[in-house]
């Protein structure tokens, strides 16, 4: 018998987040060692009054340095695709129905393979506020500048490292319960090896987080495994595309479609959870994992 709705509410986690779920810092120091050499050539740029002259004869003589352009922008992309001109500009061609402006001065800056000439990168340079940076001292010094864009860039990660960590405690569960399964299946790939037929109800690249066989009832079990700790529009849209999913897998023939899901931001949500856990058979929260739900389904 499922539990009480207000005993799933009263029942969700806080929070699944450890201390080190902010910054992924490992991952920062070799990014950062990555162009390391490359920022420290490039602070003798610093305060140059004639910087596109300067930048230009020291790209001639440590042309690999480029490389590490993009970072000093803060992103990991190194081919640029732009309208060469400043974004009034942009907007006043605009205003005037001058629509070539996209095709006429398109630029493709390529920072690992350099297909322009140096003036032209340092166009670019100056053009993005780079040289601006430099030449009037406003940083101090570029790898200390790098690695500080470097945490800013993993922060970006925190909402997938939420999910993963997630993903990693429903795993501990399965192991513990001695299941053998099987994470990150796709559609097509499900298909295959149990004989089903997913790729009717989605695209054949569609995955499920778990996939195993149940013990008791031989069914197969697919999975779907997230944690909200914030609120938001997520929450909702992902109640209502898994009460779809599950009326979708109650077609399939020997299949269940089981949903963990956990944490605080369910509170501003909760008629949608509500909706899905009166509708889907199978939604359990850690609690429900820690209660052995998996031997029993």
């Amino acid at each position: 018998m499922k539990r009480s709705f207000d005993d799933v509410m009263s029942s969700l986690k806080k929070s699944i987040i450890p201390a080190d779920f902010f910054v992924d810092f490992s991952k920062v120091y070799i990014n950062i060692k990555e162009y390391e050499v490359h920022l420290n050539i490039l602070n003798t740029l610093i305060g140059k009054d004639n910087i596109e002259e300067e930048f230009v004869n020291l790209v001639s003589q440590y042309p690999e340095i480029l490389k590490s352009i993009p970072i000093l922008l803060a992103t990991h992309e190194k081919k640029f695709n732009i309208v060469s001109v400043p974004t009034i500009e942009l907007l006043d061609y605009i205003e005037n129905k001058n629509y070539k402006v996209f095709e006429d001065r398109f630029i493709c800056y390529d920072f690992t393979n350099v297909d322009r000439t140096l003036e032209e990168y340092a166009s670019f340079c100056r053009q993005c506020g780079l040289f601006d940076l430099l030449e009037n001292r406003k940083i101090k010094n570029l790898v200390d500048y790098a690695l500080g864009i470097e945490v800013g860039l993993d922060s970006n990660g925190r909402k997938n490292r939420t999910g993963k960590i997630m993903e990693k405690i429903v795993e501990k569960f399965l192991k513990n319960a001695n299941i053998d399964y099987q994470s990150q299946m796709k559609y097509s790939e499900i298909d295959k090896l149990y004989n089903t037929n997913f790729c009717s109800i989605g695209k054949a690249t569609k995955r499920f987080d778990y996939v195993f066989k149940s013990k008791i009832t031989n069914e197969l079990i697919v999975m779907e495994v997230n944690y909200y700790n914030t609120q938001g529009s997520k929450p909702n849209e992902t109640a209502k595309s898994y009460i779809e999913l599950n009326n979708q897998v109650k077609n399939i023939d020997g299949v269940k479609f089981v949903w963990i899901t956990d944490g605080f931001g369910w509170h501003k949500s909760r008629p949608n959870l509500e909706d899905a856990y009166d509708l889907i058979e199978h939604l359990y929260t850690i609690k429900d994992l820690e209660d052995g739900i998996l031997e029993k389904i």
